[in-house]
């Protein structure tokens, strides 16, 4: 059964498949699971995940109505998460959170920098295995009262983009949320290694681009889509939307002699593919914050 099929089905058909869903969702057999998993998952999964999945699964987030995610319009596409995270269920909404929330180990190893392939040694660490989201941030901003971003009317981010990364944050915001959250912005070279791993690819799958891999400007969004659309982009270490989305700031310096400027990794929406490669980077400001750029977290 693929998502793009399922809009033909009718109101019946759609009943059925829910109950059937239900049902496997609630079997305790591992296998029933499975079979959800292929039809409807496309985020991150492991057995730590498997109870926070199986409620996520049984609940009414619209599974059966599920477009491709990357077939246009995109940009108008509201994913399960992020009817999860407005859900009116706190077990719905913690369980979107829970997934939202993951990391990924980073063994130590040599990482190739830029066109010339330089080697550098990089520690082992962990990093968010997506940019931090809007819903995440709003957690943020509920417990400690920062400001929320100037793009969100009252306060809050746009319905159901919850899942989305969130974006008009300057440093002083991403260190006020790494401080909160007991972790830090990985360096310039510990995103390259997180989305390049041993290889010298210009992508995480290769040199080429086959397919709708990643949210950059030929996609054509017109903004930010949910975390987790493109699993055929994620790297070989498992960390979804490094390329395309939005741009993330690094701890890394522009300047060592200027404080003033970081370095941003990864590209966005608004850039082409060539502004979105394993070694693309820009900088800002560290006052900047603008509809381009997001961030993710590292330990």
């Amino acid at each position: 059964m693929e998502f793009v099929k399922l809009k033909k089905l009718d109101g019946r058909e759609w009943d059925e498949r829910k109950e059937t869903r239900i049902t496997f969702a609630q079997d305790a057999d591992p296998q029933a699971l499975r079979h959800l998993l292929n039809l409807y998952w496309t985020w991150h999964f492991d057995e730590s995940l498997a109870e926070t999945v199986r409620i996520l699964l049984a609940a009414d987030l619209e599974w059966e109505r599920r477009p491709n995610l990357t077939t246009p319009p995109v940009g108008e596409v509201i994913s399960p998460l992020g009817h999860a995270l407005d859900h009116e269920e706190e077990k719905i909404r913690d369980a979107a959170l829970q997934v939202l929330d993951s990391m990924v180990e980073i063994p130590a190893g040599e990482v190739l920098i830029g066109e010339e392939l330089e080697p550098l040694w990089v520690d082992a660490f962990q990093i968010g295995r997506y940019p931090v989201t809007n819903a995440q941030y709003q957690r943020f901003i509920r417990e400690t009262g920062h400001q929320p971003p100037n793009s969100w009317e009252g306060g809050t981010y746009p319905e159901k983009k919850g899942d989305h990364p969130v974006a008009w944050v300057n440093c002083e915001d991403v260190d006020a949320y790494a401080a909160w959250s007991d972790c830090r912005l990985p360096t310039f070279e510990e995103w390259q290694r997180a989305v390049r791993g041993d290889d010298a690819w210009l992508f995480p799958w290769g040199d080429e681009i086959d397919k709708p891999r990643c949210n950059t400007a030929e996609l054509g969004a017109g903004g930010t889509t949910p975390v987790g659309a493109f699993p055929e982009g994620q790297s070989l270490f498992g960390c979804y939307d490094m390329l395309g989305n939005l741009w993330e700031w690094t701890s890394t310096l522009y300047d060592d002699k200027n404080p003033h400027f970081r370095v941003v990794r990864g590209g966005a929406w608004y850039y082409n593919h060539e502004h979105s490669t394993c070694i693309s980077y820009d900088f800002f400001s560290k006052e900047y914050a603008e509809f381009v750029v997001g961030f993710r977290m590292a330990q």
